[in-house]
């Protein structure tokens, strides 16, 4: 069996990323591997589309910020035993968390579900769909 060294977890501070930081820590606990929480900071949610034009490409601090925040929060919630680090990015979630995983050491996904009806998932789409077709690592979706 492979080692997981690496856990990345997703999150935007919801209950559903909670939950899974919850099963992250607990397999990292007892597989010695170390957290990545990664969030996503999604600029079209954040900045109007006239106003990401007048910044001419420019991510405005506060946006990072944002991101920071949310992972400050929940870094306290891991036990200091295991390793964790934080990181934010900017842009759409889904494809950000696939290419993470392509750039850097990653053994298993573990994210949340945000539990929404299969008719939201179909027409809205979901992260978590989004990763587990498009991942080449594992992934476990908590529910």
């Amino acid at each position: 069996m492979e080692e997981i060294k690496h856990i990345l977890v997703p999150v935007d501070g919801s209950d559903a990323s909670r939950h899974a930081l919850d099963k992250a820590v607990y397999l990292a606990l007892h597989c010695g591997s170390e957290l990545i929480l990664l969030t996503v900071v999604d600029m079209n949610k954040e900045i109007n589309s006239f106003e990401q034009v007048s910044t001419g490409g420019y991510i405005p601090s506060e946006l990072k910020e944002k991101g920071y925040e949310i992972l400050t929060d929940l870094m306290h919630q891991i036990p200091a035993e295991v390793k964790a680090k934080a990181v934010v990015r900017i842009g759409d979630p889904a494809p950000n968390i696939v290419e993470y995983c392509q750039e850097a050491p990653v053994d298993l996904i573990v994210m949340g579900n945000r539990g929404q009806s299969h008719l939201k998932q179909i027409l809205m789409g979901s992260v978590s769909q989004y990763v587990l077709l498009r991942s080449q690592i594992p992934v476990m979706i908590n529910k």
